[in-house]
């Protein structure tokens, strides 16, 4: 027998019901045999289970399935209705966000074709202190593109915390 095996409540009353295969059997009894405490404990679950043994059967009302399948109905029914009126408002904040992300972009794409090629960034590689970089600071299509960084970064942290919430809701 390994020194790390430990017996334990729930493989006892495995071992009593003659759940296990025979190798863990064979740990369990020489486990057992090893320690009495436990062969005690073994003793009290076997009487245990003998005494369940002696209990009679009731058999339910006539009915009490159809009554515990029409509360269930119920139940299901009223959290689809909870569900279904707190939906509207995650809804409602998504459109927001989502006219939010695609305005920067439509506006940003507006400017893009309003550029002259002349207001276009040159495309060569010049030297590095001819490069006129107020060119690209005043560029509309960069202002846009960082005020849509801005919103995807503002729509992801609002995702964390409505998550958050939720998690704390089901915890609560």
């Amino acid at each position: 027998m390994e020194n790390n095996f430990l017996l334990t409540d729930d493989l006892l009353w495995d071992y009593a019901d003659g759940f296990l295969d025979t190798s863990e059997n064979a740990r369990v009894e020489a486990y057992l045999k090893q320690h009495p405490e436990w062969q005690l404990r073994l003793q009290h679950i076997l009487n245990e289970k003998q005494v369940l043994a002696t209990l009679p059967m009731e058999s339910p009302d006539p009915g009490f399935t159809d009554r515990v399948m029409a509360a269930w109905t119920a139940e299901q029914a009223k959290a689809k209705a909870a569900k279904g009126s707190s939906d509207w408002i995650i809804r409602l904040i998504v459109l927001a966000f989502g006219l939010f992300v695609l305005t920067p972009v439509v506006v940003m794409l507006v400017a893009a074709m309003q550029l002259t090629p002349s207001e276009l960034p040159s495309v060569e590689l010049p030297e590095l202190p001819a490069v006129d970089w107020m060119a690209w600071v005043d560029s509309p299509v960069l202002l846009y593109g960082l005020l849509l960084l801005f919103v995807v970064s503002g729509l992801r942290l609002l995702d964390k915390v409505l998550q958050h919430q939720k998690m704390v809701h089901k915890l609560a």
